[in-house]
């Protein structure tokens, strides 16, 4: 790969709008996002009723938001404001809303849909409206503020980052996060599974500053042109960033014991019910209750009642996110950068 291609083909971009949709992926999922959690607080008790409702729905619908990132990729949005931006959304088709909202549960069987992902199916115009709305009235009274006091880092770690390209664009590309790899080659995305795109695949690659998204990284795939976001650090970082996410210590608890774990790789292969792993581990039922309440409650194991019983079954998409969460939480100090 030559220079010249990647002179024309690899941009840095600052997008306000995108900026505001990661703010709301760290307002409704904040555990993981320590730096962050300061904020996230503060912002959520300023919340009314009615748009803490509106975060969390449109948060479950759209996958904690990243759909919606999806949806602005499509779209390839190049805004200057944020007001710009949602108004674009007004013309999107209902048919291609509702694609991006729901992403794989739009393909799901409709008796298995959610109350929410069904209202999006029925509704997709009142539903838009709806969320048009919302970030209007997010963005007013919230997020506005917010990027005023961000948007200078934000542009100055994209002129850092173009400074740093010019020179040496292999190198530059290679340091946007630690599970991002770039080479003569191509790309390179180390997350739950690895990533490997020829530059031939690509179209382009676009790089969008965050000072939200750390420590996930965040890869827009949807079309050959690809995105990845760079973490910008914030001065003013919260104190508990050297924290452990609250979800992943829990999980590692669950985990770290012998029957349970035995117990979720059993449940990994079939489902069973309360009174066939008696059986099978040969322990009291009281016993086998305790443990399956303590790995459901960690999210790692789910349950559907079925009759008169109940079965259980590991959750293979939690446990593969144990790899990432883990990724993560290792990420944290080569991510935050001293100002």
């Amino acid at each position: 790969m030559n220079n010249e291609w990647l002179f024309t083909h690899v941009h840095m971009v600052y997008s306000p709008f995108r900026e505001m949709i990661t703010s709301l992926h760290v307002l409704a999922a904040p555990c993981h996002h320590l730096a962050r959690k300061q904020w996230a607080e503060e912002t959520l008790d300023a919340f009314s009723n009615e748009m803490k409702e509106a975060l969390f729905y449109f948060s479950d619908v759209t996958s904690q938001w990243f759909n919606f990132l999806d949806l602005i990729d499509y779209l390839n949005i190049q805004e200057k404001h944020v007001e710009e931006a949602i108004e674009q959304l007004t013309q999107v088709d209902d048919r291609l809303f509702t694609r991006f909202m729901l992403g794989a549960y739009d393909e799901r069987d409709p008796h298995t849909r959610t109350e929410h992902e069904q209202l999006v199916i029925e509704k997709p115009s009142y539903i838009k409206r709806q969320l048009i709305d919302f970030l209007y009235d997010y963005h007013m009274k919230f997020f506005a503020r917010e990027l005023f006091r961000i948007e200078p880092w934000l542009i100055k770690a994209v002129h850092e980052l173009k400074e740093k390209f010019n020179e040496e664009p292999i190198n530059a590309l290679d340091t946007v996060h630690p599970r991002f790899e770039v080479n003569r080659s191509g790309l390179a995305f180390y997350k739950a599974e690895t990533y490997r795109f020829p530059w031939d695949q690509i179209t382009s690659l676009a790089v969008y500053p965050s000072t939200f998204i750390a420590p996930h990284l965040l890869v827009g795939l949807e079309t050959s042109d690809i995105t990845v976001y760079l973490h910008v650090s914030s001065p003013h970082q919260s104190e508990e960033i050297d924290q452990v996410p609250t979800d992943l210590l829990e999980l590692m608890k669950a985990l770290a014991e012998p029957t349970r774990l035995r117990m979720v790789r059993k449940l990994l292969y079939h489902s069973y019910c309360t009174q066939q792993l008696v059986d099978e581990f040969q322990l009291a039922k009281a016993t086998i209750s305790k443990h399956l309440k303590i790995l459901e409650q960690s999210k790692i194991i789910s349950s559907n009642r079925q009759g008169h019983y109940v079965f259980y079954q590991t959750d293979l998409d939690r446990l593969t996110m144990l790899r990432v969460d883990l990724d993560q939480f290792f990420d944290q100090p080569l991510l935050k950068k001293e100002e």
